[in-house]
């Protein structure tokens, strides 16, 4: 059961994460940080990236909930969503002084937001669909 509520999310996240990070992440970085930093993908780290913050997702938020009312499992997700997010967004504030707040506070929502969406759709499908249970 937890492989088939991993695939799920992971699906879900890589799907949601992609058309955000297209659609505004990208522009906002562009807009907010200073001319002489590069935005540089490296798709080894986003990849292992994806995959353990996709498994804390479903140990934490996805998996203690798939049987709960989908409104029992938001509340939790936006709070995982906060902590990770944060962590990330403060911490390069911190230590590089790269993010400004604009970044932050976006990086922040969009993480709280993300891990919402991701949390109820997979929670949603694997009641609906029966070989998911």
């Amino acid at each position: 059961m937890m492989i088939k509520l991993y695939i799920t999310t992971l699906f879900y996240f890589l799907i949601i994460d992609t058309i955000g990070i297209q659609t505004f992440v990208v522009k906002i970085y562009t807009k907010n940080l200073p001319s002489s930093l590069k935005i540089n993908f490296d798709i080894l780290s986003a990849i292992i990236f994806y995959l353990i913050f996709v498994l804390g997702l479903v140990y934490f938020v996805v998996a203690p909930y798939k049987n709960s009312p989908i409104t029992s499992v938001i509340t939790p997700a936006i709070m995982y969503g906060l902590a990770t997010y944060a962590t990330y967004a403060l911490t390069v504030k911190a230590v590089f002084n790269v993010f400004n707040w604009q970044i932050v506070i976006s990086d922040v929502l969009w993480g709280m937001v993300l891990c919402t969406l991701i949390s109820v759709l997979t929670v949603y499908t694997v009641s609906k669909v029966s070989f998911l249970n």
